[in-house]
């Protein structure tokens, strides 16, 4: 069984006058554990009634809980999510919370040195002490396939974090207006798109990268292979955790060494279903997606929205 860690944020999601578990590290741990993997996370809680709640919802999805720690001087972290017409989401991002202390201890030390996949992104490297302690935690997994979703989040990133981040990982996955930053961020302008990815792969080593396009699909780059795969048109209800649920699943397939086109259509076929369904981490089960690729099917043949 695949064995995958996510490192950084988890934190509740206020969206409206309901709060759901998120977190992009810890979504995507719950989603591959969705689909198939043995799954960790290591991240940081307040000593609070949020905090307890964390531990017991990750144990209900089946994330292994037990490299949670615990703060007495911070709270469990806060965002709070405003949804526009389309279900795209702003966050309101809570600071000076408990997974900004993240710590390095020997517990998760030893489980990233045991882990097939470690995924980390940007967020929780906004504070010098979370950022040390998550390169010190990448150093101790050099066999692992180290990925960067890098969820870039106004204004809690900086240029050095980025590219500290690329030099780390194997695999990126950005979305389309990420891409566009870190162009600007590495004076790469004047690169056509895939140029630049090109340029990625060679300067930062980088297997594999790619670039989601929303409702538009996604590119999946490697040096020898271009690999572009139409969306599905669905009817979103909203997209919180959608982008983590396609990591998932491109990790799953790619790891399995499935061909490229083949990775990019499941990543793909995850992230809608989860676009369809509130909250993050919504129930994925094999059955679940044969009947919504058998709905997409017949919704694209008939030129219709999907709804499930």
């Amino acid at each position: 069984m695949l064995d995958v860690v996510a490192i950084g944020e988890v934190l509740w999601d206020i969206i409206g006058a309901e709060k759901h578990l998120g977190g992009a590290p810890f979504n995507f741990a719950a989603h591959c554990r969705h689909l198939g993997t043995r799954s960790a996370i290591i991240s940081r809680v307040g000593r609070d009634e949020l905090g307890d709640e964390i531990l017991t919802r990750a144990r209900e999805l089946g994330v292994d809980a037990g490299l949670i720690q615990r703060d007495a001087e911070h709270p469990t972290g806060q965002v709070h999510v405003t949804l526009d017409a389309d279900g795209q989401p702003t966050f309101d991002i809570c600071t000076g919370v408990a997974y900004d202390y993240l710590a390095a201890d020997p517990a998760a030390l030893a489980r990233v040195g045991e882990a097939d996949v470690v995924c980390f992104g940007t967020l929780a490297q906004r504070h010098p002490v979370a950022r040390r302690s998550i390169a010190t935690l990448l150093e101790a997994a050099p066999q692992a396939l180290l990925i960067c979703d890098l969820n870039l989040r106004p204004p809690h990133y900086s240029a050095e974090v980025v590219r500290e981040s690329l030099v780390r990982c194997h695999l990126l996955k950005l979305n389309d207006d990420e891409l566009r930053v870190v162009q600007g961020m590495l004076q790469r302008e004047s690169m056509d798109e895939d140029r630049f990815l090109l340029h990625l792969l060679d300067v930062y080593g980088l297997e594999l990268v790619c670039v989601t396009l929303g409702a538009r699909g996604c590119i999946l780059r490697t040096h020898q292979e271009r690999v572009v795969a139409p969306g599905l048109k669905c009817r979103v209800v909203d997209t919180v955790g959608s982008g983590d649920a396609f990591a998932a699943a491109l990790v799953v397939k790619y790891t399995a060494g499935r061909p490229l086109a083949k990775v990019a259509d499941f990543a793909n076929l995850v992230g809608a279903y989860v676009a369809t369904q509130p909250g993050a981490t919504p129930p994925i089960t094999p059955e679940v997606l044969e009947a919504f690729a058998a709905r997409s099917q017949r919704s694209a043949e008939a030129g219709d929205i999907l709804s499930f």
